[in-house]
């Protein structure tokens, strides 16, 4: 948490927000008109829940509007520029003293009630695989379809680059982030009337990658298409593991379990280390932390292990699975976001010591491992870019 800035006394603070406040009506106001279109999970004051008297919260929104505004404007420039950037736009309390925002978030939004919600096995054709949840446990969601308005405010001393800037970071918002929580899996997407979607040659030039499916007959399929194409890649029979045994699902095509078996030298007497690639996590780069979880655990394999970043307990995904309006029909579309190279060989451990990379960065090193692990086997030398193969021809 940020420390107080003792520099920042609270009654500058506060006048900096109230002469903001009493210079919004002179502000040039757009308004955008949003439509959930896959369920909305969490957002609320307590984690997991929807909110019933305030579903859309305007902070979560702004929360993503800087985010997206920080990823764009930030490559390659120095963290103080960027933050100087950015509490110029936005607002924030920097050592200078504070600073009002320069442009006004107002959402108008009905509120919703219980009857409104719909717990997440109730909503047909809902990917299991973007919210995993405790056994027993079947969280509510706020199904697609809620409308809401989406009026920014912008300060008159609002220059035409930081203009721009702001109008980027909405368009990539609307595009590919969302409200609540596991915007990253897809749920809380929305549909903004009459905004261009951001297009695949405009992600390249930022340093990202988007692919676009087949056409679907709606958001909910394009969504479960995206989805489900990271479940069989990471899990799926045939791909990410061998054939099961009724209920029993087969082994893993993947290195860790093996790795972790290895390291702590326990396995099962049925389950011995078999993986020809041993000492690196792959799968790290979809997102952290990661549960190793052995069911033969009283036969001899390792205890539960939880993988988590280098000083950290957790890293966001760099890939986005969510569906996409292209003007006329909804696509499933994956996103590796600008930047998304930095979190191949992030430094990981168990929480106890030991960090090491999870994916080498040697470019021989990479062929040689991706060559004997059967879910990348001819699709790229590191495993988003092998999922992005398999997403693309898939």
């Amino acid at each position: 948490m940020r420390k107080p800035n003792a520099a920042a006394p609270l009654d500058a603070a506060r006048a900096a927000w109230e002469a903001a406040a009493a210079e919004s009506d002179s502000r040039t106001w757009r308004t955008l008109p949003c439509k959930l279109v896959t369920p909305l999970y969490g957002g609320g004051v307590r984690a997991g829940e929807v909110d019933e008297v305030m579903p859309v919260r305007p902070s979560g929104i702004r929360g993503q509007l800087r985010f997206w505004w920080r990823l764009l404007y930030g490559a390659n420039r120095q963290p103080a520029e960027v933050f100087a950037a950015e509490t110029a736009i936005w607002g924030g309390i920097a050592h200078s003293g504070p600073t009002a925002s320069k442009v006004t978030l107002r959402v108008r939004a009905k509120g919703v009630r219980s009857a409104d919600l719909a717990a997440k096995s109730q909503i047909a054709g809902f990917p299991a695989y973007a919210l995993i949840v405790e056994p027993g446990t079947d969280p509510r969601v706020l199904p697609a379809g809620y409308g809401f308005d989406l009026a920014l405010g912008f300060s008159c001393d609002l220059d035409a680059d930081q203009r721009a800037g702001t109008e980027q970071a909405w368009r990539w918002w609307a595009s590919f982030g969302g409200i609540g929580a596991r915007t990253r899996r897809g749920l809380g997407a929305i549909q903004v009337k009459d905004l261009a979607p951001v297009t695949p040659a405009e992600v390249a030039a930022c340093g990202g990658r988007l692919l676009l499916g087949a056409p679907c007959r709606d958001a909910g399929d394009a969504w479960a298409h995206a989805v489900q194409a990271l479940q069989r890649f990471r899990q799926g029979a045939n791909l990410g593991r061998n054939p099961g045994d009724g209920n029993r699902p087969g082994r893993s095509r993947w290195p860790e379990a093996d790795t972790l078996r290895r390291s702590t030298h326990r396995h099962a007497p049925q389950h011995p280390p078999t993986h020809p690639v041993d000492g690196v996590y792959p799968r790290a780069a979809f997102g952290l932390p990661i549960v190793f979880h052995f069911k033969d655990e009283k036969a001899g394999d390792p205890h539960d292990q939880m993988l988590v970043p280098d000083g950290s307990d957790r890293m966001a995904s760099p890939l986005i699975l969510r569906p996409y309006w292209n003007g006329g029909q909804w696509q499933p579309a994956a996103l590796l976001l600008p930047g998304w190279q930095r979190r191949l060989s992030v430094s990981v451990g168990f929480g106890h010591g030991g960090c090491q990379p999870s994916w080498p960065a040697e470019p021989a090193e990479r062929q040689r491992l991706a060559t004997q692990i059967k879910p990348m086997q001819g699709r790229g030398t590191d495993p988003l870019t092998a999922f992005m193969d398999y997403f693309e021809k898939g």
